[in-house]
């Protein structure tokens, strides 16, 4: 769908420390098999804490962009895929990141998006929809967080070919011109691989609590077993170019016209087996050399990522950014973005690195 009055006028992110995957445990059967360098670890904050972080920086990303009275958002969408990364049970995860941000009482909803890792990236196609059809609605708030951690999830163990890292970032939406212009979005679902993550394994009863080891290794590997690895790879290449196609068709763009393309920050192989291939794109239009020292960060991976590429003035105004986010189910969104502006203040919210993100010597390895 094209959007003709749909801009971004907040971004934040919020990572812990970037920890060498050599200097991990569980890292010492996995070297050079993911192609990892670091993970961000947060240890001790909880993902609604690294909401709250990443909630702040997008607020003040606003002020910086904006003249006047800032707006208090009318919608708030709060997304985590892990259960570690929720807090407590019966509780309300977007009430207690609102509060933390010191938004007061007022019009509209707070609740949760779960389309696993393409909740933001989702979201923005949600938010977008739901704008164009509430006239009596002007800004949106996309907020999410996640923390991994052993024995229950192991940043590098707990799934194949992916280093997980700890979290979050926050977007705001709304009418007024800002950092960006949301110019098209587009979305797709196949149901047929929601086996993919649950393979043989039963529903847990009523009135019983989930605990243990996250097993996503082994259920994926009962699917895989069942199906074969070409049939999923080729129904994730299907939903990857459906909405490539459509979302260029209508924002009447061309891939080559696109300035950077985020994806999730998966290890080399899924990268580009889910991205690259069915993208025909090379790595060095990705931050794949950022998200190999982050980790993939659930749904906030593309939101990193851009709050990256505007803090570091890696993007200037009239550039084009595509956002692909991918969540198990299987869900598919795109979402292209032009620059408009990049204030100089945003510098103090950039997202950390422990080496240069973009090199010759990066891209060769």
């Amino acid at each position: 769908m094209r959007w003709t009055n749909l801009h971004l006028r907040g971004v934040g992110a919020a990572l812990g420390e970037l920890v060498a995957v050599d200097d991990l445990e569980s890292s010492r059967p996995l070297r050079g098999v993911i192609g990892q360098r670091a993970v961000s670890i947060a240890s001790g904050s909880t993902g609604m804490d690294l909401a709250v972080r990443a909630g702040r920086n997008a607020l003040a990303s606003m002020a910086i962009a904006t003249t006047g009275p800032l707006p208090v958002p009318d919608l708030h969408f709060h997304a985590a895929i892990w259960r570690g990364s929720r807090g407590i049970d019966f509780w309300s995860r977007p009430a207690y990141v609102r509060s933390r941000l010191g938004l007061p009482a007022g019009r509209g909803i707070a609740t949760e998006l779960n389309a696993m890792s393409n909740s933001l990236v989702g979201g923005i196609d949600i938010s977008a929809r739901v704008l164009a059809g509430s006239p009596d609605l002007d800004t949106v708030l996309l907020t999410g967080g996640e923390t991994f951690g052993p024995p229950a999830f192991d940043h590098l163990t707990a799934d194949h070919g992916i280093a997980y890292g700890d979290g979050g970032s926050a977007l705001i939406l709304g009418r007024q011109p800002g950092l960006a212009t949301i110019l098209a979005t587009s979305s797709y679902t196949d149901p047929t691989l929601e086996q993919l993550h649950r393979g043989n394994h039963r529903f847990a009863p009523a009135g019983t609590t989930e605990l243990g080891i996250e097993r996503i290794r082994e259920r994926k590997r009962q699917y895989t077993d069942l199906v074969g690895t070409a049939s999923i790879t080729r129904r994730n290449h299907e939903g990857v170019r459906a909405v490539i196609d459509e979302v260029f068709r209508d924002a009447d763009l061309h891939l080559d016209q696109i300035r950077w393309v985020l994806l999730p920050h998966y290890g080399q192989h899924l990268l580009d087996t889910n991205c690259l291939q069915p993208l025909g794109i090379t790595a060095d239009r990705t931050l794949c050399h950022a998200g190999d020292q982050w980790g993939h960060i659930g749904p906030n991976d593309q939101i990193v990522g851009l709050a990256h590429l505007l803090t570091r003035r890696a993007v200037v105004p009239g550039d084009h950014v595509a956002l692909l986010g991918i969540g198990i189910g299987m869900t598919w969104t795109v979402a292209i973005l032009r620059i408009d502006t990049v204030p100089p203040g945003l510098a103090v919210l950039a997202p950390p690195l422990r080496w240069p993100w973009r090199t010759p010597a990066d891209t060769q390895r």
